[in-house]
């Protein structure tokens, strides 16, 4: 920023705002409070009811207006959208999960024959290798001496 910027921020005056406030008792003093805290109340009404209402008071308040840019409005979560970021990769997953899973039951149904023959062929196998003691169980091997 330039010298001539700067000094064109500072020389800018608050500008004098009267308001009126409308409201119970309680409402109006917190509101008189936030501007009084904030440093820029001039000057405020006694507090007088409205007629015709038992709890309803008015005051008139003059205080600056420094015209500071509003604060930026806080952004709230949309749920929507961060709901659907996780529920799809999830329905996702567990829909390939599925799949997969079906695939392998499938590719099991087939080759069972296969799986089932080799299993049969390796308890022959067993039967025939293994020693039984004092007889054979039917096919003679070398060293059994029938």
């Amino acid at each position: 920023m330039t010298r001539s910027q700067l000094a064109r921020i500072q020389t800018r005056r608050p500008a004098v705002v009267a308001r009126r406030i409308v409201g119970t008792p309680a409402e109006v003093a917190a509101t008189v409070a936030l501007v009084r805290d904030s440093g820029r109340l001039l000057s405020m009404t006694t507090p007088q009811q409205i007629p015709g209402t038992t709890n309803r008071v008015t005051v008139t308040v003059r205080f600056l207006d420094n015209r500071r840019p509003a604060p930026a409005p806080v952004r709230r979560l949309r749920r929507g959208p961060v709901v659907a970021a996780v529920a799809v990769p999830a329905v996702g997953a567990v829909v390939a999960v599925g799949y997969l899973a079906a695939q392998l039951v499938q590719a099991v149904r087939a080759a069972f024959p296969l799986i089932l023959g080799g299993v049969l062929v390796l308890v022959v196998i067993a039967l025939l290798l293994r020693s039984s003691g004092r007889c054979c169980p039917g096919l003679h091997c070398p060293g059994c001496g029938h």
